[in-house]
């Protein structure tokens, strides 16, 4: 009996040794515990510097670097890679596809002349410039006799009018000896090869954008008659880029038209400088339309919000 008993104390004086050693030993356990559950310094110290990270930053479309791509449907773009995707674009492909499909040619050159981004497509198609034309030979007028003389009345109603009987006064007082020099100086050697004896040399939209560029130039120069010349370059009628962009800002511009008949030169053509909030940009366009001024437009319209897009503020990519 006294044997169990004795056995009995021990068994229980060991139980509570354990459990004292056991009290002990938690603080010990949960603090290894702890350390086992614990991200190592360097890895917390990398998650802080994640956090801390500067947030990407956009980079607009007029600030983005500029590529030159061609497209399946011809146009040739020089813009930022974000461009390609817009609905602009998408709008100016459209439009020039309408005409396509009602069997016109046409052919565009928009360009930038700050930045130099652009839009072409058949630029360099031959075609009648018609009265599109009477704005480089005034222009030439005006830079090489420093004005009008005594024939700025003559030029006005040539220039906002489009009158034909103005234009022909001008030629036989000014001549076409020295106009092809200046066609071809400035951009236009298509033009040169019969500027020295028609009136309404055959050209290209590319041609006649360089011109209107040296239009630009002239016109903003100060130099004398610069000022006059431009103001009636910003009052002429029947064109389509001033009728649908005017009430927004200051379009230079002149078109040129006319119908089909036994010449078979059927022209329907406009062209000018564009101050728009994005930038000042020249646009020339050029079709075999008949005498059809309004069917230019919707093209204008395009193409204007495309050089808006390709110009602006909006969100090109985000730089990291």
């Amino acid at each position: 009996m006294r044997k169990r008993v004795f056995i009995g104390l021990f068994v229980l004086a060991l139980l509570a040794a354990v459990g004292t050693a056991v009290a002990l030993g938690l603080p010990h356990l949960k603090g290894l515990l702890e350390q086992a559950t614990e991200p190592p310094a360097a890895e917390a110290e990398q998650e802080k510097a994640v956090v801390q990270e500067k947030p990407a930053q956009p980079v607009t479309m007029a600030e983005a670097p500029v590529f030159t791509t061609t497209r399946e449907s011809g146009l040739t773009v020089t813009a930022p890679d974000a461009f390609l995707s817009t609905q602009e674009l998408a709008d100016v492909e459209a439009c020039i596809a309408e005409l396509r499909a009602d069997g016109v040619t046409v052919c565009v050159s928009l360009i930038d002349l700050k930045t130099r981004r652009g839009l072409t497509f058949n630029a360099d198609e031959v075609m009648y410039p018609a009265s599109s034309i009477k704005a480089c030979y005034c222009t030439w007028v005006y830079e090489t006799h420093g004005g009008s003389g005594d024939m700025s009345g003559t030029v006005a109603n040539c220039l906002i009018n489009s009158d034909n009987d103005a234009y022909h006064d001008l030629l036989h007082a000014f001549g076409l000896s020295e106009y092809a020099s200046w066609l071809t100086a400035n951009g236009a050697p298509i033009a040169a090869k019969r500027g020295y004896r028609y009136y309404y040399p055959d050209t290209t939209a590319s041609e006649l954008a360089s011109l209107w560029e040296e239009i630009y130039r002239f016109g903003t120069s100060g130099k004398a008659g610069a000022s006059e010349l431009t103001g009636y370059l910003a009052q002429t009628n029947f064109s389509p880029i001033a009728e649908e962009l005017r009430d927004t800002c200051e379009v230079w511009s002149k078109p040129g038209w006319y119908p089909l008949d036994e010449n078979d030169i059927p022209a329907t053509n406009d062209a000018g400088i564009v101050f728009s909030d994005t930038g000042a940009y020249v646009i020339a366009i050029m079709t075999d339309m008949s005498s059809n001024l309004d069917g230019l437009k919707p093209l204008i319209v395009a193409l204007d919000a495309a050089h808006a897009k390709m110009c602006g503020t909006d969100v090109a990519y985000y730089e990291k």
